[in-house]
């Protein structure tokens, strides 16, 4: 036993003291990472040059450079570590990358130069690079790429050049990067996506080009892209997708179109999407959702059409939705939430439901859902009777009740909290005394685990901002039993007049006002004298057309101060 100790000891001796003798710059911090690698993160700032074998072992594997106060140019000092596999500069003002900068470091996976000042990038940036496998040059300031561009990165398998101010895709953009399997090209105004482009990433499984201005797609770019499981088209211009849209992308798992101007999803707009999971049609102006457009969605389990302005989800939309666990419908102020009843018992499988921004929720509504662990009805002006609403979702997890006018919860609601790990209670007109506080007070404290948000009192004043974990139920008020609609309200803004300047502002104004009227009457009689002075003396008559112009110019600047508001009303 004592041989093998000793052989032991030999063996872990040279590495123990190597590491001792390794150098690290002061502004890093350096030490072995999961995979066993050494590893150097400079996140202090204020660098303005990039690390040297002075400073740092050649043998290092990873280098982590982030700002602030960074300045730093990319020369050949890379070079000098050989072993390099991942190099992350970003935050640090690099204005270019340099030509062949990377060259000689054939272990390098992972390149990260996002959040920089690079405006211009060619393939001799990434010259002997053909083991990089991903590649960040997002936020940028990018304008445009030659052809060709990333020739020599052969096994490149991500690509994100998002947030840039990339205006056009030329032909052969992405030559030789036939492995790439994920593009970001979101955030340029690119307007449009020429299929071409697109021709040498076959193997493409995601494209993301979200906030492109873009307003239609090109159907054969569709054709080229046979493989794409995640598109996400969020944020663009489109008003109208014809029905043979997504025909040749058939293993599409992810399609996200928020925040686009969509009035209507057409029929069978996805019967090829078969294996479709996640579809988010959110922040559109969808007025109705036709009864076929879901049909052939049977694997479809997130759906959201949330702030559009629907005024009824059909039963028959849903009805072939039998694997759907997250619904959100929240925002559709038009929405008969009567008429969901029926919609609801044909998916009463689902797990998360948001029903925000709606109004009153009559009782009954949530009947369907015995499975429910997700639960948002925040922002919804419910008060402590209407809570009742969530009496039938026994086993749920997370509860948001945020932005409401509820003024505490009783003992028996308290109870059904108690049994929830998450609840969201901010921004309603919380009283905090024993009678309307004291329950839940009582339950938060005997849980055993935390809320991410604690409720926030509103009154009694003196308490107003106090989470009530951080209260003490002996020293609370039994029972304040005014509240006015004033102070009510005012906790679900986020600007209350009164506590901001108070009484001196409002007399200051008040003044100011009565100022106001006293000159406007002063003028109205001082005019009207006026007038009669000169009816008496036929002033009216010998300046007939002065008067007309005046008239014309009154009702002129009238008609304009009308055009004004009722374009401000708009």
């Amino acid at each position: 036993m004592l041989l093998k100790w000793l052989l032991f000891s030999l063996c872990i001796m040279p590495a123990l003291f190597s590491n001792t003798r390794r150098k690290c710059p002061a502004e890093c911090q350096c030490s072995m990472d999961d995979l066993d690698r050494y590893q150097a993160i400079c996140t202090k700032g204020g660098l303005n040059s990039l690390l040297s074998a002075s400073e740092l072992d050649i043998d290092v594997k990873v280098i982590i450079i982030r700002g602030p106060r960074n300045s730093i140019t990319i020369g050949p000092a890379l070079r000098q570590f050989m072993k390099l596999e991942i190099l992350r500069i970003t935050d640090s003002n690099l204005p270019a990358i340099g030509a062949e900068s990377f060259w000689g470091l054939k272990y390098l996976r992972i390149l990260d130069l996002s959040k920089n000042n690079i405006t211009n990038i060619t393939e001799n940036n990434f010259r002997g690079q053909d083991n990089l496998i991903e590649l960040d040059l997002s936020k940028n300031k990018i304008l445009r790429m030659a052809s060709s561009t990333f020739r020599h990165l052969t096994d490149l398998r991500r690509l994100n050049l998002a947030d840039n101010s990339i205006v056009e895709l030329v032909q052969r953009n992405f030559f030789m990067l036939s492995r790439l399997k994920y593009l970001d090209l979101s955030g340029n105004p690119l307007q449009d996506l020429q299929p071409d482009v697109f021709r040498d990433v076959s193997d493409l499984k995601v494209l993301k080009c979200r906030n492109c201005q873009l307003k239609k797609i090109n159907p054969q770019l569709y054709n080229l892209l046979p493989l794409l499981s995640e598109l996400d088209l969020g944020r663009n211009e489109f008003k109208f997708l014809e029905k043979d849209e997504f025909r040749d992308v058939k293993r599409l798992n992810k399609v996200l179109l928020d925040g686009n101007q969509l009035s209507v999803v057409v029929d069978q707009l996805f019967r090829m999407q078969k294996s479709l999971n996640h579809l988010d049609l959110s922040y559109n102006r969808l007025a109705k959702v036709p009864n076929d457009s879901f049909l052939q969605l049977t694997n479809l389990t997130f759906l959201d059409l949330s702030y559009n302005k629907l005024v009824r989800l059909e039963p028959q939309s849903v009805r072939g939705l039998g694997n759907l666990l997250a619904l959100n419908i929240s925002g559709n102020v038009l929405m008969d939430l009567m008429e969901m009843r029926d919609t609801f018992e044909l998916i009463p499988q689902l797990t998360h439901l948001a029903i925000a921004d709606m109004g009153p929720l009559p009782v009954g509504l949530l009947t369907p859902f015995k499975q429910l662990r997700y639960l948002n009805i925040s922002g919804n002006s419910l008060d402590n009777m209407a809570l009742q609403v969530i009496d039938p979702c026994r086993e749920l997890e997370f509860l948001d009740l945020s932005r409401n006018q509820l003024y505490g919860i009783n003992e028996d609601t308290a109870l059904r909290i108690q049994g929830i790990r998450n609840v969201r209670l901010d921004n309603n007109p919380l009283i905090c005394d024993e009678c309307h506080m004291g329950k839940l007070i009582n339950v938060v404290r005997q849980l055993q685990w935390k809320w991410d948000t604690y409720p926030i009192c509103f009154l009694p004043k003196s308490l107003r901002g106090a989470e009530i974990n951080n209260l003490d139920i002996g020293g609370l008020h039994t029972c304040l039993d005014y509240i006015s609609d004033e102070e009510q309200n005012a906790a679900s803004t986020s600007y209350n007049f009164l506590e901001h300047g108070g009484l001196n502002t409002l007399a200051i104004l008040g003044g100011i006002i009565f100022v106001l009227i006293a000159v406007i009457i002063l003028s109205l009689v001082a005019c009207f004298s006026k007038n009669r002075a000169r009816y008496y003396t036929r002033e009216d008559h010998l300046n007939g057309s002065e008067s007309n112009g005046q008239f014309a110019r009154l009702q002129a600047s009238g008609s304009g101060y009308l055009w004004a508001l009722h374009s401000h009303t708009e």
